[in-house]
């Protein structure tokens, strides 16, 4: 397993390192509220739609394709640029009234995408890559608003991911994920401190 690991790693290509160091760099940022975390995530996701594409991820390719453009509209009210009611968009908890909306959608995504990825007889381990696919769409909306619940979605979609990594024996991705997971966990602590403050 340590040799076939090293072979992976040296056989890493740079676009893959550029989606790793690029994804790490905007959680980071993302944990500190910084606006660059979005230049980081778009580079992130494009790097990523090319490695799903090797792994035949096919949910996990369109869902990096549409956080491209849920970073961009991230970016645009992080910097005030969309409406805000306040100068600096503050961290906030989800809604009451959207949670029905969210385990509606998760559930639709994961029957809908998955039963598509498992007819199209290509697609690897379908339905989890699709419940992975609606809740990381959920962690990207709730993160581009600010809601501290985001960090719990990117830790369920980030231990899915990681497990699907561990199955395919993509061990790089399985190193970024395990940061993926801990840096969710501090993003969670960082931002539940900011809310009681």
């Amino acid at each position: 397993m340590l040799e076939h690991f090293l072979q992976q790693l040296a056989g890493t290509s740079w676009v893959e390192w550029l989606g790793m160091v690029t994804g790490i760099v905007g959680v980071w940022l993302s944990i500190k509220e910084k606006v660059g975390a979005w230049v980081s995530f778009i580079i992130c996701y494009s790097s990523y739609v090319y490695i799903s594409i090797q792994f035949g991820l096919h949910a996990f390719m369109g869902m990096n394709v549409v956080f491209i453009g849920i970073s961009i509209y991230g970016w645009l009210k992080w910097t005030g640029k969309i409406q805000t009611d306040s100068a600096e968009l503050p961290v906030t908890h989800t809604s009451k009234a959207h949670w029905p909306l969210i385990g509606l959608f998760i559930l639709a995504a994961t029957g809908g995408i998955g039963w598509l990825l498992s007819a199209s007889g290509e697609a690897n381990l379908p339905y989890l890559d699709a419940f992975a696919t609606g809740c990381g769409f959920t962690a990207q909306w709730m993160l581009s608003r600010k809601h501290i619940e985001t960090w719990l979605f990117w830790i369920i979609t980030d231990i899915v991911y990681l497990g699907i990594f561990i199955n395919t024996q993509a061990w790089p991705s399985v190193i970024l994920f395990a940061v993926f997971i801990v840096l969710a966990t501090k993003g969670w602590r960082d931002w539940r401190a900011n809310v009681r403050t």
